[in-house]
């Protein structure tokens, strides 16, 4: 599976760009939609190094153990073992306090504690290995690495753990350390390439993504948000609709699928489903007319009869 949007952050997107630049939650929405983004970025870093390992590898993994549901950033599969790499796109310095289990940044004279690392992977581990009960596999090893994916970040330790030490890689030796780290295992194959096809395979069956309700989360209401046919070139919300485009009373752009960005910011925030009467409200469009050819085009099939049909919107992220 290659590495996709979250919907959580295209959610946050959509939140952002759809309330007051007064809004009171502006700032903190704009804090968390930063750090997935750049969770994300590091995730899509580590995985270009991934493509230059041996054997298979599964990326963003979301599976449900029975009790909870738990998220892998990568897995690297092997016929003698499985790899848990846990992405970390921290810049700055970064002190991995291995005594007291503390990771801390230093940026610009400030430090930050963050959850220990090492901590969370031995979680996923066991998370992991009972998923594999439950599925019914053979019993395999499983291992794990911290891949700092920020070039700008530096590393110190503190404490005697040298093993853990050796478990912690900035993203660029992903590829020279780990295939070494592979190949040094020697006896005989665990899994067969049947088993690791058929691992994959359930692995992508039972993904399962995490899918927030941002305006739930922010206790933000529908009456909050601000709708209107984005403009592509200046942003301005409320494009004016003519006869067979979108024109942006501020700069004068023009857009034929204007209404398509709307509706996808419909489709996050409020719901897959509208009428014609919520979509001539949300994008200003006077008569019933025009938006049901514009409904048509994009949101079938549909349900219900005339004034109370819904279109179902099917937009991607």
């Amino acid at each position: 599976m290659s590495r996709q949007k979250t919907p959580e952050i295209a959610k946050l997107e959509s939140l952002f760009n759809r309330i007051s630049i007064h809004h009171p939650f502006r700032e903190e929405i704009a804090n968390h939609l930063g750090r997935l983004s750049a969770g994300h970025f590091g995730e899509s870093t580590a995985d270009h190094y991934m493509k230059y390992l041996p054997g298979k590898s599964i990326q963003d993994i979301r599976l449900h153990d029975g009790i909870q549901p738990f998220q892998i950033d990568a897995l690297l599969l092997s016929q003698k073992c499985l790899v848990i790499l846990e992405v970390k796109n921290y810049k700055g310095e970064l002190q991995f306090d291995l005594d007291h289990r503390k990771l801390i940044r230093m940026t610009e004279g400030k430090s930050e504690i963050f959850q220990d690392p090492f901590v969370q992977v031995e979680l996923q581990k066991f998370q992991l290995q009972r998923w594999i009960q439950r599925s019914g596999f053979p019993s395999i090893p499983i291992y794990s690495f911290i891949v700092i994916a920020n070039s700008n970040a530096s590393l110190t330790f503190q404490g005697e753990d040298r093993n853990k030490r050796k478990r912690v890689l900035l993203v660029k030796q992903l590829p020279t350390h780990l295939t070494a780290f592979l190949e040094g295992f020697k006896g005989e194959d665990l899994w067969s390439d049947d088993y690791l096809n058929e691992f994959s395979a359930q692995i992508e069956s039972e993904y399962t993504p995490y899918d927030s309700d941002v305006m739930k989360q922010y206790g933000i209401s529908k009456g909050e948000l601000i709708w209107g046919a984005p403009c592509p070139s200046c942003r301005l919300l409320g494009m004016i609709r003519r006869r067979d485009h979108w024109l942006c009373g501020r700069c004068g752009s023009k857009s034929k699928d204007a209404h398509l960005h709307l509706l996808r910011d419909h489709q996050l925030l409020i719901g897959d489903t509208i009428t014609n009467a919520e979509f001539r409200k949300i994008a200003g469009v006077k008569t019933e007319y025009i938006a049901r050819k514009l409904l048509n085009e994009c949101c079938s099939p549909n349900f219900g009869r005339t004034r109370n049909r819904k279109y179902i919107i099917k937009l991607l992220f």
